[in-house]
């Protein structure tokens, strides 16, 4: 375990390298200047512009930016944020507790639903049950997120009035406004995940039935339920496991469209702010946080599949 521990984290510094340089490229490759933008967009000293220009490091050719800025990356140091002056390092942390948050808790939603559901889909394969949760996923996988969150909007948030539309209050600040606030877009994240886990869980739960020590355990008379959670599920979930890494880091760096739409506090509705501000420092840290973040779910996924899949052998 240590080792392969070892040799993931070494595969991941590579990765990590080729992913700061592409990161780097494509942030300088937007258009706009940062440093007219900070002296209000609108200036004709030159010379003003210039200063500012070299404040900002801006005046040293790319490979010497991209040099510096990857040595204070890995020295821990992110940068100042040119429009707010505050640390990248903290900001990006502060607003990382609310989207993990909402991902989190729609992951656990959508875990909590697909499994039984995948589960219950197999069980009664070619039946009115099975063809229902069928039915349900692909509807669901036929329309977009965002348009799911916005129509949960308008019926739960303007119609109906049950629940705050707009704003945000933290959960350690007041636990039971702060899950009103959450109800909405964890919502619109869960039902796109479940879709998809059900799908994958039904999948593997249909292959593992067929195997012949499943036919051996109904023939020693188990109840059905515990073929089902005993040697169903451990087997059919690894695949899905998988996938649930996967998608973790996919609701993470897809969160800017739902915080934009919930008008959320968190890592994607900065990332949206800091394109439009063109604050470098900002869009590169926060890039590169969602890709660390994506290279260690990964890492312990692989980790946790060992647990459920004892044909995995880590060396």
């Amino acid at each position: 375990m240590p080792i392969f521990v070892l040799k993931r984290v070494l595969m991941s510094i590579p990765t990590f390298v080729i992913v700061a340089v592409i990161i780097f490229a494509l942030v300088r490759a937007l258009p706009g200047d940062p440093a007219l933008m900070m002296l209000g967009g609108n200036i004709d000293d030159e010379a003003t512009l210039e200063q500012m220009r070299s404040q900002l490091g801006l005046d040293q050719p790319m490979p010497v930016q991209f040099i510096v800025w990857l040595r204070e990356v890995f020295s821990g140091n992110l940068g100042t944020s040119i429009m707010t002056g505050q640390e990248v390092g903290s900001l990006l942390w502060q607003r990382f507790g609310v989207t993990a948050t909402v991902v989190l808790l729609a992951m656990g939603s959508a875990l909590l639903v697909s499994i039984p559901a995948g589960l219950l889909a197999a069980h009664r394969h070619n039946s009115r049950t099975d063809y229902a949760i069928v039915f349900l996923t692909i509807l669901k996988l036929s329309m977009p997120s965002f348009w799911v969150g916005l129509m949960l909007l308008v019926l739960f948030g303007a119609i109906l009035g049950w629940l705050p539309t707009v704003g945000f209050v933290s959960i350690s600040d007041d636990l039971g406004r702060g899950m009103l606030y959450l109800i909405l877009p964890v919502t619109s994240l869960a039902l796109s995940e479940i879709a998809v886990l059900t799908r994958m869980m039904r999948a593997g739960s249909l292959e593992i039935m067929g195997r012949d020590y499943i036919t051996h355990a109904r023939a020693k008379g188990l109840p059905e339920r515990k073929v089902l959670w005993r040697h169903v599920f451990p087997n059919a979930f690894a695949p899905t496991l998988t996938m649930v890494g996967v998608m973790l880091a996919g609701l993470l760096a897809g969160a800017a469209v739902t915080e934009t739409v919930f008008t959320l506090p968190g890592l994607g509705k900065l990332l949206v702010d800091s394109i439009y501000a063109r604050d470098y420092p900002v869009l590169q840290g926060a890039l590169l946080f969602i890709a660390a973040v994506y290279v260690l779910t990964n890492l312990l996924v692989d980790i946790a599949y060992s647990f459920f899949d004892p044909r995995v052998r880590l060396s």
